[in-house]
Formats: C-alpha cells, sequence, structure tokens
C-alpha cells in the first residue's frame, strides 16, 4: 500500500514538472507566460479546453472533495446543495460572458478583474486595492490546500512527516507553474479532469466489488446511516445556516474569481467561451454528484474513527484489499486526488502572479510589457513573484494552522475576499462607464 502511494504520487510530481519543462521551453516572453494577448502562447485554443479547465478549477481537494468526505456523515445528501449552487454559480458566469468578452476584447492588452475594474470605476486606488484582497484570497487558498495535501498523506503513511510533503508539494507546484505560465495550467487542468474521470470510474467499481464480497447489498445497505440517505432536518443542528453559507459562496463567487477571467482573457474568442462555459456547467453538475454520491455511499464500505477524515479509511480499505485490481483502485485515486489538489494549486499561483504583475507591480514603473513581451527580464519578474509570493504563503498558513486556525477558518477567509469584488463586478457590467465613474469613490 505504502509502495503504490508513494509511486502514484511520484507520477503525478513527474508528469506536472515535465508539462512545466516543455512548456517552458516554448516561452520567449511575458505575453507566454501570462494571457495579455491573444497571439501568444499563453492562451485557451478551444471550447473543449476552456470547458475542461473550468470544471477544473471548480474542484479542489481541500474544499471540496475532502470537505464532502468529511461533511457526508452529518449533511449527507444535503450535499447536493453544493452542485446546485456551483451549476448556479457557472451559470450567472455564462449570463454575463458575451458581454465579460466585449468588454476585455477591445483592449491592447487583455486585462485583469482589476485592472478592467480600475479602467470601467477610472481608480487606480480600486484595481490595487482589489488586486491585494484577491492575492490574499488565493495565497490563502494555495496554502490550505498544500496544508490539507499534506495532511492527507501524513495519515496514509505517518512515518513521513508533513512538513516534507508540505515543502515537496509547494516546490512542485512553483516551479512548473513559473516555468509553464498559463498554458501549462491549462494542459495540467485538462490531465486533472482524465484523473478525476478515473478515479470516479475506478471507485465505484470498487464499491461494487467490496459490498459483494462483504455481506452482500442488503447487509451492507443496512449497515449505513439512515440520516446520510435522507432528506430530513431532525438531528442536523446548523443545515440552514449550512445551506445559506453554500449559497453565498458558490453562487457570486464565479463572476468575480480571477482565475475565471483569467481563462476568458486567454480565449481566442466569443464562441470558446460561452460554448465550453455550457460543457462546462453540465461536466461539472456530473463530478459534483458523482463526488457526493460516493462520500455518502462510503458508509457502506468503512466506519471512520473519531478524528480522522473518512476518505484516509476508505484508502486503507481499498489499500488492504489487495491484489492488482485493489492496487490498481488505489493508484488511481491518489493520481486523481493529488490531480486535483497541484492542478488548483498551479490554478491560484498563476492567478496571484498575473495579478501582482500587472495591478500592483507594473503601475510602479514607467514601461509597460506591450513592447517588451520578448524580454527575458521581463519575463523573470512575475516568476520571482510567483515563487515569493508561494513561500510567504506557505508559511503564513503553517503559523496561523500552529496558531490555532483551522482549515475551515482559512477557507472562509479566503472566500470573504473574492465574495468582496463581487457587487462590484456586477455593477461594472451593468452600469454605463459616466455612472460608474460617479460611483469610483
Amino acid at each position: 500500500m505504502t509502495i503504490t502511494i508513494i509511486l502514484s504520487l511520484l507520477f503525478v510530481l513527474i508528469l506536472y514538472l515535465g508539462i512545466g519543462v516543455v512548456v517552458g521551453r516554448r516561452t520567449s516572453g511575458i505575453a507566454d507566460l501570462l494571457p495579455l494577448s491573444s497571439s501568444r502562447k499563453a492562451r485557451v485554443n478551444n471550447s473543449a479546453e476552456f470547458s475542461s479547465s473550468t470544471v477544473a478549477t471548480s474542484i479542489s481537494f481541500a474544499t471540496v472533495i475532502m470537505a464532502f468526505f468529511e461533511l457526508a456523515g452529518y449533511f449527507g445528501l444535503w450535499l447536493l446543495w453544493t452542485v446546485v449552487t456551483t451549476v448556479i454559480g457557472l451559470l450567472v458566469v455564462r449570463l454575463f460572458a458575451k458581454r465579460i468578452w466585449g468588454y476585455i476584447s477591445v483592449y491592447k492588452r487583455r486585462p485583469t478583474l482589476h485592472d478592467f475594474l480600475g479602467d470601467r470605476f477610472n481608480s487606480k486606488s480600486l484595481s490595487r486595492v482589489g488586486a491585494v484582497c484577491t492575492s490574499l484570497g488565493f495565497l490563502g487558498a494555495f496554502a490550505a490546500e498544500l496544508t490539507v495535501g499534506s495532511r492527507f498523506f501524513a495519515g496514509l503513511i505517518p512515518a513521513v512527516p508533513s512538513w516534507t510533503i508540505v515543502v515537496t508539494l509547494s516546490t512542485v507546484a512553483f516551479i512548473y507553474t513559473a516555468f509553464g505560465g498559463f498554458r501549462a495550467v491549462i494542459v495540467t487542468d485538462r490531465v486533472q479532469m482524465v484523473s478525476i474521470w478515473l478515479l470516479l470510474v475506478s471507485l465505484p467499481v470498487f464499491y461494487v466489488y467490496y459490498i459483494l464480497t462483504h455481506g452482500g447489498w442488503e447487509s451492507s445497505f443496512n449497515s449505513m446511516p439512515k440520516s446520510v440517505l435522507s432528506f430530513s432536518v431532525a438531528d442536523r443542528a446548523g443545515l440552514t445556516a449550512f445551506m445559506l453559507g453554500i449559497f453565498v459562496i458558490n453562487v457570486p463567487a464565479f463572476i468575480s474569481d480571477m482565475s475565471v477571467w483569467q481563462r476568458i482573457s486567454g480565449a481566442q474568442n466569443s464562441k470558446t467561451v460561452t460554448k465550453g462555459l455550457l460543457s462546462g456547467i453540465f461536466n461539472a453538475s456530473i463530478t459534483w454528484t458523482l463526488l457526493v454520491l460516493l462520500a455518502c455511499f462510503m458508509f457502506m464500505i468503512v466506519r471512520p474513527g473519531e478524528g480522522v477524515n473518512p476518505l484516509i479509511s476508505l484508502i486503507r480499505v481499498v489499500g488492504k484489499t489487495g491484489g492488482l485490481f485493489g492496487m490498481s483502485v488505489l493508484f488511481v485515486t491518489i493520481l486523481g486526488l493529488y490531480g486535483a489538489m497541484l492542478s488548483t494549486a498551479s490554478t491560484q499561483l498563476i492567478a496571484v502572479s498575473h495579478t501582482l504583475y500587472v495591478d500592483v507591480f507594473l503601475p510602479f514603473v514607467k514601461h509597460k510589457p506591450d513592447g517588451k513581451v520578448d524580454s527575458k527580464k521581463e519575463l523573470n519578474m512575475p516568476r520571482i513573484i510567483l515563487v515569493v509570493a508561494a513561500i510567504i504563503s506557505t508559511l503564513l498558513v503553517q503559523l496561523l494552522s500552529m496558531a490555532g486556525f483551522s482549515i475551515a477558518d482559512l477557507v472562509f477567509a479566503i472566500y470573504g475576499a473574492q465574495l468582496g469584488l463581487c457587487p462590484l463586478v456586477l455593477i461594472s457590467l451593468m452600469v454605463s462607464r459616466e455612472n460608474l465613474k460617479r460611483l469610483s469613490k
């Protein structure tokens, strides 16, 4: 079991590093690293890439997969509410997609979300403050993702210190993102979705195999907590607050998400965005629903112990099954989980690098990158920003964790930073530039 887990993780790390190196060889200027121009390498080539990247952006190891398995015992099928609100949130983006594309496609240099808001409201301060808030949120999300990933690994293989996993995962994430840039993120998003689908196919097959060889369907089904498959509200204190909180997080989050705006900026035409979003919404609804069902029906196989995430208990059962089948399922599952983690981490890093470079760094220099797209010196600055920000955020979250901050505390703080921009984004898309100038202060 230990060897299989380590081999699967090594495979993911080597694969993602390889993608970063290969893509990085074709990176000759700043516009090949960040989506500043439609004619360069940093772009989304077609609607299929846009769709897979959108779904990959929505699936976080820490805040989606691990959370589902942690909460399934209490909320059960009520977790499907997260699917509904995520779909609504993506539909909001689809509703405004053509308008967003119409605005940003006319710029000489494709703007960031905050660049766009600063221009629409005629306020440089708004652009900088929004950029800093967004960056804090993404850096927190990056570090939380790594922290959860390291704790998960330590739960499976306690002999390996969790800090070594944090260092390894963060190093791989910022190396391949710094080398390959936005294009590498799009490619690894597609790889992530392949690994997620392998997980979503292999785990249900394992569920069926395990149930048939351990008492059959009736016995396994009867052993499940009745509340898991029920929509009753009894003994579910906090359900209303949970549903309201998920609604507030998921519905407005995507329209004010810098990583979503990055993908729109990197698209070649409006059809890529609109068609990709529709396909992405459909695929997101399926993948999120399957993840919820896997979390709920997990109780037919395991009885998690106190203080242990049920997903860790499930992985242990898979590992103890033995044989080629069990090891294959284990390999694919670890592949999907850490593929999701690294892909999400790189999405957050490239969004931070883009934001801090364009909205915070460039206003303090005399030149603009438009005329220096092939400058090696110019190319190094966003890479330096990316690496430094990643190191600082990882250290900060480790310190906060030592001080008693839970992952839940960090997650809600992260989304708070992102949601703060939502009213401004909606107003900027629906109100004329003249009226926005009056509102800028």
